[in-house]
């Protein structure tokens, strides 16, 4: 199964936080592969623990793969 990557654009329009698998497809990663390197602590970015939520900041998931907090484009 492949995973879509999203767009710049669609990551600037996640809420602050999202979950594992969400910030996974940033890295083409899916699903399963992504609660398993969370869990190894070899996800690409800081995962957040809360409670029994594990969660990724839109920032870091933007800073990693090194695009700007806000777009490019003028509208």
């Amino acid at each position: 199964m492949s995973t879509r990557v999203p767009t710049p654009d669609e990551i600037r329009a996640w809420p602050v936080t999202v979950d594992v698998p969400t910030a996974g497809r940033a890295f083409g990663v899916g699903r399963d592969e992504s609660y398993r390197l969370a869990k190894q602590g070899r996800f690409p970015v800081p995962v957040l623990r809360l409670g029994r939520y594990l969660r990724v900041t839109r920032a870091s998931v933007l800073v990693a793969l090194g695009v700007s907090d806000t777009s490019d484009t003028i509208p």
